[in-house]
């Protein structure tokens, strides 16, 4: 259990990185305070955010371009 409770521990906005992991723009603080409170795998800027689609609504943009 100890393990899983260290995956588990917060990061802080010094830890994140300084640029976006997607296009490499430089991050604002509250990109990083976006990243931290929804606790994305990814730190993107809000551009590369906006732009995400979830996979599954991705599937059905496809299906209605048909």
């Amino acid at each position: 259990l100890d393990s899983a409770a260290m995956d588990l521990e917060e990061r802080s906005i010094e830890e994140l990185p300084d640029r976006c992991q997607n296009c490499g723009a430089k991050l604002t603080d509250a990109e990083k305070q976006t990243a931290l409170e929804s606790g994305a795998a990814l730190v993107l800027c809000t551009t590369c955010a906006a732009e995400q689609v979830p996979l599954a609504d991705e599937g059905e943009e496809a299906a209605a371009d048909y």
